[in-house]
Parts: structure tokens; C-alpha cells; sequence
């Protein structure tokens, strides 16, 4: 094949269309659940919608998805995509909540001399 130029190398042309091949889906692979559930949170047309990927770890990948000057957070999981809970506030002398670096949900720190992180629930007792 020739140019004006001269010569083309069939080689470096080929190479970028594997290139795209391997990368482009990536640029796709962003699920139409997060645009959905950013539009509804933030009351915004899908139009105007821009998401990218903010974080990943090994069971949760989080998207922001903005518009007019804000932003929502989604997380999604293998089970589907639902927004992210807000990170809830200190209150008094008890400790902050903590984001789980795997599953980014917010927990307790585990104080010394307590078994579980998990809330017990209350048994209830029935009187005879």
C-alpha cells in the first residue's frame, strides 16, 4: 500500500487495530444499571449523565456518576448495582464508623473485648 508520503508499514497499522480491539470494550463495560440509578438519584436526564470508575476492589466496583455539579456514588456487585450508603456521622464520645476496604460498607471498628463487629439482635421473651 502507498501514500503520498511513501510506504505505509502494514505492521505498526495492524498492531493498533489489536490495540483497540483488547482496550475499547473496556471503555464499554461501565453497566447501564449505573447511569439508571445515578439519574434517579441525582434528577438529572440520562443525557447529561457522565460516570467513571472510581475504585474497584474484589467484590465491589464504584462508579460516579455526576451532573450539574454533583455526584452519586454506585457500587456494584456480582448480584447488581445499587447506590452507596452515606458515611454515617460521629456522634459524642463513640467511635466512628469505618469503610470496609473489601466490601466499602460502613462498620464499627472492633473495640477490645468485644466478640463480634455484628449488632445481636434482642431475644424477646415470652411470659407464661
Amino acid at each position: 500500500m502507498t501514500t503520498r508520503c511513501g510506504r505505509v508499514d502494514l505492521s505498526n497499522f495492524s498492531s493498533l487495530w489489536v490495540f483497540l480491539a483488547v482496550f475499547a470494550p473496556a471503555c464499554a463495560s461501565q453497566p447501564a444499571a449505573v447511569l439508571q440509578i445515578g439519574s434517579r438519584n441525582l434528577k438529572c436526564p440520562r443525557s447529561e449523565l457522565e460516570s467513571t470508575l472510581n475504585r474497584t476492589t474484589p467484590k465491589v466496583r464504584e462508579y460516579l456518576v455526576g451532573c450539574d455539579f454533583m455526584y452519586t456514588r454506585v457500587h456494584c456487585t456480582d448480584t447488581g448495582c445499587h447506590p452507596a450508603a452515606v458515611k454515617p456521622p460521629c456522634i459524642g464520645d463513640m467511635p466512628c464508623f469505618e469503610e470496609d476496604p473489601v466490601t466499602l460498607e460502613w462498620r464499627l471498628p472492633k473495640a477490645p473485648g468485644r466478640i463480634a463487629n455484628d449488632i445481636v439482635p434482642l431475644q424477646r421473651t415470652v411470659r407464661k
